[in-house]
Protein backbone atom coordinates (compact mmCIF):
# COMPACT_ATOMS: atom_id res chain seq x y z
CA UNK A 1 0.00 0.00 0.00
CA UNK A 2 1.50 3.77 -1.04
CA UNK A 3 1.20 6.49 1.81
CA UNK A 4 3.91 8.83 1.80
CA UNK A 5 4.63 10.24 4.89
CA UNK A 6 2.16 13.35 5.17
CA UNK A 7 3.47 17.07 6.83
CA UNK A 8 0.84 19.54 7.48
CA UNK A 9 2.33 23.17 6.14
CA UNK A 10 -0.25 26.15 8.07
CA UNK A 11 1.23 29.20 6.40
CA UNK A 12 -1.14 32.36 5.86
CA UNK A 13 0.62 33.90 3.13
CA UNK A 14 -0.71 31.88 -0.19
CA UNK A 15 2.73 32.35 -2.18
CA UNK A 16 4.87 31.12 0.55
CA UNK A 17 2.69 28.60 1.19
CA UNK A 18 2.68 27.23 -2.29
CA UNK A 19 6.47 27.59 -2.30
CA UNK A 20 6.66 25.28 0.93
CA UNK A 21 4.17 22.43 -0.03
CA UNK A 22 6.01 22.36 -3.84
CA UNK A 23 8.86 22.05 -2.02
CA UNK A 24 7.77 19.14 0.36
CA UNK A 25 6.34 17.33 -2.76
CA UNK A 26 9.45 16.84 -4.26
CA UNK A 27 11.39 15.87 -1.58
CA UNK A 28 8.35 12.84 -2.03
CA UNK A 29 6.53 13.38 1.14
CA UNK A 30 2.82 14.64 0.96
CA UNK A 31 1.75 17.98 2.09
CA UNK A 32 -1.32 19.11 4.02
CA UNK A 33 -1.99 22.81 3.31
CA UNK A 34 -4.03 25.06 5.74
CA UNK A 35 -3.99 29.30 5.61
CA UNK A 36 -5.20 29.16 8.75
CA UNK A 37 -5.45 27.51 12.44
CA UNK A 38 -9.36 26.45 11.06
CA UNK A 39 -8.04 24.49 8.22
CA UNK A 40 -4.79 22.87 9.85
CA UNK A 41 -7.43 21.30 13.05
CA UNK A 42 -9.68 20.11 10.04
CA UNK A 43 -6.45 18.49 8.50
CA UNK A 44 -5.79 17.01 11.96
CA UNK A 45 -9.07 15.48 11.83
CA UNK A 46 -8.67 13.40 9.08
CA UNK A 47 -4.89 12.75 8.75
CA UNK A 48 -1.80 11.63 10.86
CA UNK A 49 1.36 13.51 9.83
CA UNK A 50 4.67 13.07 11.02
CA UNK A 51 5.85 16.41 11.04
CA UNK A 52 3.86 19.54 11.08
CA UNK A 53 5.90 22.74 9.62
CA UNK A 54 3.94 25.76 11.48
CA UNK A 55 3.79 29.86 10.77
CA UNK A 56 2.92 31.65 14.28
CA UNK A 57 2.12 34.70 12.18
CA UNK A 58 -1.78 34.31 10.65
CA UNK A 59 -2.29 38.10 9.89
CA UNK A 60 -3.05 37.23 5.97
CA UNK A 61 -5.48 34.64 7.21
CA UNK A 62 -8.94 34.53 6.13
CA UNK A 63 -10.36 36.35 9.05
CA UNK A 64 -13.67 33.94 9.04
CA UNK A 65 -11.41 30.57 9.53
CA UNK A 66 -9.79 32.09 12.80
CA UNK A 67 -12.13 31.33 15.45
CA UNK A 68 -8.70 28.81 16.54
CA UNK A 69 -5.14 29.90 16.97
CA UNK A 70 -1.99 28.72 16.28
CA UNK A 71 -1.62 27.73 20.24
CA UNK A 72 -4.94 25.83 19.39
CA UNK A 73 -3.15 23.76 16.65
CA UNK A 74 -0.21 23.31 19.09
CA UNK A 75 -2.21 21.63 21.28
CA UNK A 76 -4.01 19.30 19.34
CA UNK A 77 -0.78 18.16 18.28
CA UNK A 78 0.77 17.62 21.77
CA UNK A 79 -2.63 15.76 22.89
CA UNK A 80 -3.96 13.57 19.75
CA UNK A 81 -0.43 13.46 17.37
CA UNK A 82 2.19 12.24 20.07
CA UNK A 83 3.70 10.64 16.74
CA UNK A 84 3.95 14.16 14.78
CA UNK A 85 7.31 15.99 15.18
CA UNK A 86 6.09 19.90 15.29
CA UNK A 87 8.39 22.73 13.76
CA UNK A 88 7.61 26.10 13.94
CA UNK A 89 9.24 27.97 11.18
CA UNK A 90 8.61 31.04 11.57
CA UNK A 91 9.72 35.42 11.89
CA UNK A 92 8.64 35.31 15.38
CA UNK A 93 10.94 32.94 17.00
CA UNK A 94 14.26 34.63 17.73
CA UNK A 95 13.60 35.28 21.53
CA UNK A 96 13.85 32.96 24.57
CA UNK A 97 9.96 34.39 25.60
CA UNK A 98 8.50 34.19 22.47
CA UNK A 99 9.37 30.23 22.68
CA UNK A 100 8.67 30.37 25.47
CA UNK A 101 4.93 30.96 25.10
CA UNK A 102 5.21 28.51 22.11
CA UNK A 103 6.29 25.53 24.89
CA UNK A 104 3.52 26.49 26.81
CA UNK A 105 1.03 24.94 24.07
CA UNK A 106 3.94 22.23 22.72
CA UNK A 107 6.43 20.97 25.28
CA UNK A 108 8.49 19.32 22.50
CA UNK A 109 8.07 22.02 19.43
CA UNK A 110 11.23 22.92 17.10
CA UNK A 111 12.12 26.58 15.84
CA UNK A 112 13.56 27.23 13.03
CA UNK A 113 13.84 30.86 11.91
CA UNK A 114 11.96 31.76 8.63
CA UNK A 115 14.92 34.16 8.08
CA UNK A 116 17.29 31.49 7.02
CA UNK A 117 15.23 30.87 4.00
CA UNK A 118 13.68 28.15 2.75
CA UNK A 119 16.78 26.05 1.69
CA UNK A 120 17.33 25.81 5.36
CA UNK A 121 14.19 24.71 6.70
CA UNK A 122 14.38 21.84 4.17
CA UNK A 123 17.63 20.84 5.14
CA UNK A 124 16.23 20.51 9.05
CA UNK A 125 13.40 18.27 7.42
CA UNK A 126 15.46 16.18 6.20
CA UNK A 127 17.92 15.85 9.61
CA UNK A 128 14.19 15.48 11.37
CA UNK A 129 13.15 12.48 8.78
CA UNK A 130 16.37 10.69 7.79
CA UNK A 131 17.08 7.74 9.88
CA UNK A 132 18.54 4.53 10.01
CA UNK A 133 18.28 1.33 12.55
CA UNK A 134 20.32 -1.38 11.25
CA UNK A 135 19.93 -2.62 7.64
CA UNK A 136 16.44 0.03 6.83
CA UNK A 137 16.68 3.56 5.93
CA UNK A 138 14.77 6.62 5.26
CA UNK A 139 15.38 7.72 1.75
CA UNK A 140 13.32 10.17 0.03
CA UNK A 141 10.07 9.59 2.24
CA UNK A 142 10.27 5.62 2.17
CA UNK A 143 11.89 3.09 3.95
CA UNK A 144 14.84 1.03 1.82
CA UNK A 145 16.34 -2.01 3.06
CA UNK A 146 20.33 -1.02 1.92
CA UNK A 147 21.22 -4.65 1.71
CA UNK A 148 18.47 -5.11 -1.68
CA UNK A 149 17.59 -1.75 -2.15
CA UNK A 150 13.71 -2.60 -1.79
CA UNK A 151 11.81 0.02 -0.37
CA UNK A 152 8.58 0.58 1.81
CA UNK A 153 6.51 3.39 1.14
CA UNK A 154 4.01 3.81 3.73
CA UNK A 155 4.10 6.70 6.75
CA UNK A 156 3.86 4.20 9.67
CA UNK A 157 7.18 2.51 8.59
CA UNK A 158 8.81 5.99 8.07
CA UNK A 159 7.32 7.75 11.36
CA UNK A 160 8.89 3.82 13.26
CA UNK A 161 12.35 4.41 11.61
CA UNK A 162 12.70 7.91 12.39
CA UNK A 163 11.95 7.76 15.76
CA UNK A 164 14.00 5.30 16.74
CA UNK A 165 16.59 7.37 15.99
CA UNK A 166 15.48 9.56 19.12
CA UNK A 167 14.61 5.88 21.17
CA UNK A 168 11.18 7.09 21.08
CA UNK A 169 8.42 4.49 20.78
CA UNK A 170 5.56 5.27 18.86
CA UNK A 171 1.48 5.15 19.71
CA UNK A 172 -0.47 3.41 17.33
CA UNK A 173 -3.96 3.49 16.78
CA UNK A 174 -5.58 -0.17 15.24
CA UNK A 175 -5.13 0.97 11.55
CA UNK A 176 -1.49 2.05 12.12
CA UNK A 177 -0.64 -0.70 14.09
CA UNK A 178 -2.33 -3.03 11.17
CA UNK A 179 0.13 -0.89 8.51
CA UNK A 180 2.63 -1.78 11.39
CA UNK A 181 2.53 -5.58 10.86
CA UNK A 182 2.52 -5.34 7.04
CA UNK A 183 5.77 -3.30 7.78
CA UNK A 184 7.10 -6.26 9.50
CA UNK A 185 5.82 -9.11 7.51
CA UNK A 186 7.85 -6.70 4.21
CA UNK A 187 11.10 -6.35 6.51
CA UNK A 188 10.60 -10.20 6.86
CA UNK A 189 10.60 -10.95 2.77
CA UNK A 190 13.17 -8.61 2.65
CA UNK A 191 15.71 -10.67 5.01
CA UNK A 192 15.92 -7.82 7.17
CA UNK A 193 17.31 -8.11 10.84
CA UNK A 194 15.38 -5.03 12.00
CA UNK A 195 11.67 -5.97 14.02
CA UNK A 196 8.99 -3.96 14.93
CA UNK A 197 8.45 -4.66 18.82
CA UNK A 198 5.02 -4.48 20.28
CA UNK A 199 5.40 -2.75 23.42
CA UNK A 200 2.13 -2.95 25.08
CA UNK A 201 -0.86 -0.55 25.10
CA UNK A 202 -0.50 0.47 21.56
CA UNK A 203 2.81 1.51 21.49
CA UNK A 204 5.96 -0.19 19.16
CA UNK A 205 9.48 0.25 18.68
CA UNK A 206 11.83 -0.80 16.19
CA UNK A 207 14.73 -2.96 17.31
CA UNK A 208 17.35 -5.09 15.83
CA UNK A 209 17.62 -8.88 16.39
CA UNK A 210 21.06 -9.36 18.24
CA UNK A 211 21.18 -6.34 19.34
CA UNK A 212 20.34 -4.80 22.82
Amino acid sequence: MYAPPEVLVLEDDPEQLKVVVDAIRETGLEPLSARSPQQAISRLTHFRPILAVIDLDMSQAPAEECRQSVADVLRRLQNDHVNCIPLVYSGAVETIDQQATVYRSHAHALFQSKRHGLEELLKRMDSLLTARVGDVAVRGGMVVHLPSGDAHSHRVAVSLVTASRANRTQYLNESDARAARRFQRWLEEVGSQVRVRPLGNRFYQLGVEGGD
